[in-house]
């Protein structure tokens, strides 16, 4: 299969004679080896010129992947070596997985899950590789203990979770966000929304071997008239639970933006790794991931945390199809992987993972005091949807393509 790609010069005064292009395919856990592609000679600044990119065979392809184009220079200069990568594109050329495709591909249960009461206000949901302890009155999922390995004879570990999820609008402010957006946030009390049960209920169903539990809340400030209605359903299966969200904002003063919406947790300290596949290596947001990949990537959560001189937002990976969060004896792979969240298709998708609190990093002005309030856990965040960064600390506030406007939303997530 023949395809042709586009490019442009985008220098100011020179050709492309100087660089070496070549291709190459990109998926989730697998590349296809490079191949060069011979460029026309004499592309000057702002022409555009077509590429042929032969032997190009996606039928075999096993999931999400893109054609990566590479410009590498072919000569050392006194300013780089020979090899030193210019520039690099990406183009899409199958599609990702839905999510209600990677629900379906897990290992088959005819076990429905047991339902037990620890007491007036908890209870017990537990599988042959899970036991999970849910508050009914606080809406929350406790605790989450698994098997170490997908025997069914493995022993139960210890509680994963260090603090439950929970669904949560507001991420740390940026320089860019204080003079404008983030100063809408912090008016309206965004930071200090909390959850507040409004109903619960329970559902087994042995037809498919699950249990549903649904919550609706109420997230609001401690002042103003605006909330956040919210329904939040739980499915558990086998060793697996979707969290499925939808939302409906209504009041008065509401804030015209949201910094996020996703969830926010803590895993315990003995998880040291996360693995995704999605934009990478380094942070990306909705407007400033262009100059990140698609790739499977592996980094110790201690490196995911983008160190500013002023502490605030940062660390963020977007466009995220997957992220599996372990402890280092099984990256990367294997059977000890402690938390795997995927988000199939849905677009714009991201995680933060290091160990500051949200509230830390809005209150310390310096790294040094926040050094001193390093925790020993995993801060998590899920996100379906993140507010741009922009560029408010000198300029115009986050473009309009990129602002997470307030409105309905829903989202879900397979945990994993």
């Amino acid at each position: 299969m023949h395809k042709k790609i586009k490019i442009i010069n985008r220098y100011d005064c020179i050709t492309l004679d100087h660089l070496k292009c070549e291709w190459s395919v990109v998926g989730d856990g697998f590349t296809r080896p490079k191949k060069e592609i011979e460029l026309p000679k004499g592309i000057k600044p702002g022409q555009t010129a077509e590429l042929s990119i032969e032997d190009l065979d996606i039928t075999e392809l096993p999931g999400e992947c893109y054609v990566e184009i590479n410009f590498t220079l072919k000569q050392s200069t006194n300013w780089a070596d020979v090899g030193f990568e210019v520039a690099f594109g990406q183009v899409p050329i199958k599609p990702s997985t839905s999510l209600s495709i990677i629900k379906s591909l897990l290992p088959p249960t005819s076990d429905c899950p047991m339902i037990k009461s620890l007491s007036a206000s908890t209870i017990e949901i537990s599988t042959r590789t899970a036991v999970w302890t849910f508050d009914k009155v606080l809406g929350q999922l406790l605790s989450w203990r698994k098997s170490t390995i997908s025997s069914s004879s493995s022993p139960i570990s210890g509680n994963l979770l260090a603090s439950p999820p929970i669904l949560s609008f507001y991420r740390a402010c940026t320089d860019n966000d204080r003079p404008q957006d983030g100063n809408d946030w912090l008016n309206s009390r965004l930071h200090q929304a909390s959850p507040h049960t409004l109903s619960f209920s329970l559902t087994s169903h042995p037809g498919t071997s699950s249990v549903q539990l649904v919550v609706t809340s109420r997230i609001a400030p401690p002042v103003f008239e605006w909330s956040i209605d919210c329904t939040t359903t739980y499915i558990f299966r086998g060793g697996s639970v979707a969290i499925s969200v939808k939302g409906h904002p209504r009041g008065l003063r509401l804030p015209p933006t949201l910094s996020r919406i996703g969830l926010e947790f803590a895993l315990i300290k003995d998880i040291d790794h996360a693995q995704w596949f999605g934009r990478g290596p380094g942070e990306s947001y909705s407007d400033t991931k262009m100059a990140q990949r698609f790739g499977r990537w592996c980094y110790l959560i201690e490196d995911l945390y983008t160190k500013y001189e002023w502490p605030q937002e940062s660390g963020n990976r977007t466009d995220v199809r997957w992220v599996r969060f372990t402890s280092g004896e099984s990256v990367p792979g294997g059977d000890e992987v402690a938390l795997k969240a995927s988000f199939g298709d849905q677009e714009g998708c991201s995680f933060t993972a290091h160990h500051y609190t949200t509230k830390d990093l809005d209150e310390c002005v310096h790294d040094y005091e926040l050094r001193k309030r390093k925790r020993e856990e995993v801060q998590v965040r899920l996100d379906w949807k993140h507010h741009g960064i922009g560029s408010g600390s000198c300029g115009p506030r986050t473009g309009d393509a990129y602002r997470l406007n307030t409105g309905d939303f829903e989202g879900e997530v397979l945990l994993e």
